[in-house]
């Protein structure tokens, strides 16, 4: 099989509809969804209900994931016929679909086939997509025949097109993959060459992640380094300004190498050019960090990913928070949950039963009762599990009837309280501090429909949510 890059993309939107057509609306992605898992009756169905109720025609990304359906589904000749029918229907030759049933015959061994269509997309488009070139290549080379399949690459580069960068990287891919080394970096320096934005956007961040990558392959971070700053040396040539991605990409690199001075100092770099680090940046320095048991340094990059408002996954959330705990940082755990919970969306069930857990391990009775007090605010659901573990956690102290009062649902039905500030114990003379208003909303629930300890809902009412003031 040819690489994935090399097949249609995924399901991406078609011609946008009027509105007023509800039914009709979502058809064409489902058309491509279907085909994607495999349901290709289904989304044969939806093509042809299209066809005959829509007032718009389905666009060559329907095309492209019909005929790789039915590909996939071994049913090649099907896949052909709809080629034809898309032809007679007046769409232009499209590539990408010639590309599926290329890639298919090749698959089944029948070259003069494949060589058959290419000629006929040749014959029907003056320029093509140079990603056809990359699936024979690809082809050639998996039979043992490197002759051949450079002698493809050469005939593409011979025609002189103007290739975007995504069908560039394709072949950036396969020259790397079977080791013509020499030419992925001619190819590169070519396109580095082509760069004249806005005019022409002749590289993207793509290009630079795959070379960049085969230098850390080889153990060259030197030339890396070198290639991520690379620019054209032909008059008229710009630098390509790198995004978060490309950054990104680098930044994992050095991670996975133990090279976390080298991360920080292009993390830095990135943000000096007003670029916002996005959650994957966060989450790789984290998590090097916490390897490196630089906790502290975790704990400030977590602390800003918060603080930006980014969302923390549950899986990640309850393992960083974990090592806080681990590490004796059960306060600023504890105040680092409050802070997230100011936020929407709050954050997940599990985050909170770790830290509650964590901080009754260590002995913090009271800060796990302000994060409990904080779960009953925000009705986020107390397990009967946690409800087990906190009542064994403060039965051992004496400490239950505190406990009862925390969890108590009653205290959120009456108006003027709210909840304490985070650190006063509920033990306070003063008790509960006074709320605010109410706002109706549905009752909560948990995923899974466990039970928990929050606000209830009494007959003929509705259950009551916070609203801030």
């Amino acid at each position: 099989m040819p690489p994935l890059s090399l097949l249609a993309p995924p399901c991406s939107p078609l011609l946008v509809p009027p509105s007023s057509l509800v039914t009709l609306s979502s058809r064409p992605c489902t058309a491509t969804n279907a085909s994607t898992r495999g349901e290709v009756d289904i989304a044969i169905q939806v093509y042809h209900e299209i066809l005959e109720k829509a007032p718009f025609n389905p666009s060559p990304v329907t095309y492209r994931h019909l005929t790789k359906g039915l590909i996939d589904a071994g049913r090649i000749g099907e896949a052909v016929d709809l080629l034809r029918e898309m032809l007679n229907k007046g769409h232009g030759a499209d590539s990408l679909v010639f590309n599926n049933l290329i890639s298919g015959f090749l698959n089944l061994g029948n070259l003069d086939k494949a060589n058959e269509l290419f000629d006929e997309l040749k014959e029907r488009c003056l320029v093509y997509d140079g990603v056809v070139n990359a699936t024979f290549m690809e082809w050639w080379f998996n039979q043992g025949k490197d002759k051949e399949a450079m002698e493809s690459y050469k005939s593409l580069l011979d025609r002189k097109f103007k290739m975007p960068p995504p069908t560039c990287n394709t072949l950036l891919e396969v020259l790397l993959k079977h080791g013509k080394t020499k030419e992925a970096w001619t190819l590169f320096e070519d396109m580095l060459d082509n760069h004249t934005p806005p005019n022409t956007q002749a590289v993207n961040s793509d290009t630079f992640n795959i070379m960049v990558n085969e230098c850390f392959k080889l153990g060259n971070i030197e030339e890396a380094i070198k290639t991520f700053k690379k620019v054209g040396t032909k008059p008229g040539s710009k630098p390509f300004a790198m995004d978060v991605a490309g950054y990104n990409n680098i930044i994992t690199r050095f991670c996975e190498h133990g090279m976390l001075s080298e991360a920080e100092k292009f993390f830095q770099e990135l943000c000096g050019k007003s670029l916002t680090p996005d959650v994957p940046m966060y989450r790789t320095m984290i998590d090097a960090y916490l390897k490196a048991e630089r906790v502290d340094d975790a704990l400030r990059s977590f602390t800003k990913m918060v603080e930006t408002g980014l969302r923390v996954v549950a899986s990640f959330g309850t393992r960083v928070f974990g090592e806080f705990l681990k590490n004796g940082k059960n306060w600023e755990a504890a105040a680092l949950l409050t802070k997230m919970g100011e936020k929407e969306p709050k954050p997940d069930a599990s985050i909170y039963d770790v830290v509650v857990r964590g901080l009754c391990n260590a002995d913090e009775l009271d800060k796990s009762l302000d994060v409990l007090d904080q779960m009953m605010k925000y009705s986020i659901g107390v397990t009967p599990a946690l409800q087990e573990f906190v009542r064994g956690a403060f039965g051992k102290v004496g400490r239950n009837e505190e406990l009862d009062r925390v969890l108590n649902e009653n205290r959120w039905r009456f108006p003027g309280r709210q909840p304490r500030p985070f650190g006063q114990s509920p033990r306070s003379p003063s008790g509960p501090a006074e709320i605010g208003g109410w706002q109706s909303s549905g009752s909560p629930q948990m995923a899974g429909g466990q039970q928990f300890s929050g606000p209830s809902q009494m007959p003929g009412q509705q259950s009551l949510s916070w609203r801030s003031t």
